[in-house]
């Protein structure tokens, strides 16, 4: 099969190469992959910006067919569409683990970083971390689950978005997309803040259902201090003059929910957070309620992920796919196993 690896630790060191098909454990499952979305973390690794264990298969933004069960497998079939979590491979013995928060585990090794993940053909996963797809979606959508999930640990886990709070989502990338309608969902009304590149993805925000949105070198002037103020702040860019404006923004006593990875050190003006008494929340990962509610979300048609994608490139051109993630041409892109069908 197809495989895009991290050869090495450090900038690029990625070579698409022909590997063996998984082996299935008794537990686990084999999955044809469908579609797997580039995520902001995979470009942090392809610039050596994250901790993986090379050589390792990128991708964990996925979706996929189970093609093959192991012989401990009862409860799913051949033919069964599916997502799954990421954090598979953990003790299961610590503090942690033994509340549910595996991907703080210690031991962890993630599928796309730690462990084989899905820019492939075919990759496996415990049986235990998969869920199916619900009939509502295609294969292209249900690929945006796990980064709807990581904003609903952050937003509905970590933190709750009350109906009428006034909510700024800074960075309207697919995160930032996505968090606008977690927030719209609890009954907010959100501001996306932006920059003057971010044009198409300011239109789409509007589409999404923001009140307004705002380009960061043009805040309005003519609007009272109140309306330049948030109850709750959402930084989804992971750039720093994203967390300071979302400092700045945030009403005394607010919230600052930080769901973008930075992938270096960051300044920030601790002495206004404090001065602010700002409640400052943030999420890794996600747990297995971050996922039934994201399905839940998704279901229902709470969160609208078909205009999200923008790009759909083949595994064998994953240079083009990357190079247009990089370059925010679009909104999400995804690989496609030239074996799709």
């Amino acid at each position: 099969m197809k495989a895009l690896i991290k050869k090495a630790i450090g900038d690029g060191e990625m070579e698409l190469i022909e590997s063996q098909l998984p082996v299935v454990r008794e537990e686990w499952v084999l999955i044809k992959v469908k579609a797997c979305g580039i995520c902001g973390t995979d470009l942090h690794i392809k610039k050596g910006e994250y901790p993986i264990n090379p050589p390792v298969i990128l991708g964990h933004e996925f979706s996929g067919e189970i093609v093959q069960v192991g012989n401990h497998v009862s409860t799913l079939n051949s033919g069964d569409r599916v997502v799954a979590l990421t954090a598979i491979d953990t003790c299961g013995s610590c503090e942690y683990c033994r509340k549910g928060l595996m991907m703080l585990c210690k031991e962890r090794r993630s599928i796309g970083s730690g462990i084989n993940g899905a820019f492939a053909d075919y990759l496996s996963v415990p049986a235990s971390s998969v869920y199916s797809i619900p009939d509502n979606l295609s294969y292209e959508e249900a690929a945006l689950t796990e980064p709807l999930a990581c904003v609903v640990r952050c937003m509905s886990e970590r933190t709750n978005i009350e109906a009428g709070d006034s909510v700024l989502i800074s960075g309207p990338g697919t995160i930032g997309l996505l968090a606008l309608q977690v927030a719209r969902a609890n009954g907010a009304d959100v501001t996306v803040l932006g920059t003057a590149k971010d044009k198409d993805r300011l239109a789409l925000s509007l589409k999404l259902g923001a009140e307004k949105t705002w380009i960061t070198d043009h805040i309005p002037d003519d609007i009272s201090i109140s309306e330049k103020e948030f109850d709750v702040t959402v930084e989804c860019a992971g750039v720093e003059s994203s967390l300071t404006n979302c400092i700045s923004l945030a009403k005394k006593s607010g919230k600052l929910i930080q769901v973008g990875l930075f992938g270096k050190n960051v300044s920030i003006d601790a002495d206004l957070i404090l001065m602010k008494e700002l409640e400052m929340i943030n999420g890794f990962g996600t747990t297995a309620a971050s996922w039934h509610k994201s399905l839940t979300l998704l279901r229902t048609n709470k969160i609208n992920v078909k205009d999200l994608i923008s790009n759909q490139v083949a595994l064998s051109n994953w240079v083009e796919g990357f190079d247009l993630a990089e370059k925010n041409i679009g909104f999400k892109t995804l690989l496609i196993p030239d074996n799709y069908k």
